[in-house]
């Protein structure tokens, strides 16, 4: 068997001899290496996963949660021939988080994943046609990842998004009024904050400890109008990377579902929709000011068992 990968060398992590362990590692467990490529530009993992797939046994991303993004697009328009695996080398690393991979240190996720990677399935989301592969926000400090300079993140890592959040913070959050269904029922209210994810958490902080990425189904949060205070203590919560969701649950409506659609009833969010901390390339308004979220393809992966 072979394995090619793929790697983006400006990831806040990605090393040269992280990248020269990788190959390592494969070569000394028996696999061929079959090709080695660069990703050198936004959305070049993309046509890279396709030329690459059906040539390879293993196909192995090596950097952040928005190369990860990209392979997802690229495995859900083609009929996937590799198993794909992923180390984390970003500032967040939250696909490490889902992986259970090491979130810090991109040696110790290599050695875990040779070691004890198994083939398994992944869920992935589908965000008006976009695919996307652990998280979908929108509204209140959804924008930042996006938004964060990635020279600053890869100078200051975690603390970028700070720099980046505060204005937004001071700002304070603004009021969508939507409604949405999802699991038969009907609902409106005013959201300040929208968080549909197939993950442990989001932003380098676990909100899901139990959450499954091959259930089917995606966890909802839509977070209602709060007070500074409560602002004030999610985002000490988050410097601390101690958040934990049970202390806010009564903030907004919380559940599981297989299917969501949303209708903005006075307004579009002021920020683009953020998938996997990447803005997404469609615009609500061209959607009749709807979001429609489903469960995307399942996708092929070696992951390291528990």
């Amino acid at each position: 068997m072979n394995f090619s990968i793929i790697y983006n060398p400006i990831a806040t992590k990605f090393t040269q001899a992280a990248l020269d362990h990788l190959i390592k590692r494969f070569k000394d467990k028996g696999y061929t290496l079959h090709k080695v490529k660069q990703s050198e530009y936004a959305g070049h993992v993309i046509p890279l996963i396709k030329e690459l797939d059906p040539e390879s046994d293993i196909l192995v991303t090596f950097g952040g949660d928005g190369t990860v993004n990209e392979a997802v697009k690229a495995f859900n328009e083609i009929e996937q021939h590799s198993i794909y695996a992923h180390i984390s080398a970003g500032t967040t690393n939250d696909m490490a988080n889902n992986l259970e991979l090491d979130t810090k240190d991109p040696m110790k996720s290599i050695d875990k994943l040779v070691d004890f990677g198994k083939e398994t399935y992944m869920d992935t989301l589908i965000v008006n046609g976009e695919p996307a592969c652990y998280v979908s926000t929108f509204g209140y400090v959804a924008p930042v990842p996006y938004l964060t300079n990635s020279k600053l993140k890869k100078k200051l890592g975690h603390a970028a998004y700070v720099i980046a959040a505060l204005p937004i913070l001071l700002a304070g959050p603004k009021r969508y009024n939507i409604t949405y269904t999802a699991n038969g029922e009907t609902k409106t209210k005013d959201c300040a904050l929208a968080l549909i994810s197939t993950s442990k958490g989001m932003g380098g902080i676990t909100l899901y400890k139990d959450s499954d990425q091959n259930d089917g189904k995606f966890e909802v949060f839509l977070i209602g109008m709060v007070k500074a205070k409560a602002i004030f203590d999610i985002f000490l919560d988050y410097l601390k990377g101690s958040v934990n969701l049970a202390d806010y649950i009564h903030l907004g409506d919380f559940f599981r579902t297989d299917k969501l659609d949303i209708k903005f009833n006075n307004g579009n969010p002021d920020y683009p929709v953020d998938n996997d901390g990447e803005k997404v390339g469609f615009e609500i308004a061209d959607f009749n000011n709807e979001l429609h979220y489903e469960i995307g393809k399942k996708i092929r992966i070696l992951k390291p068992e528990k």
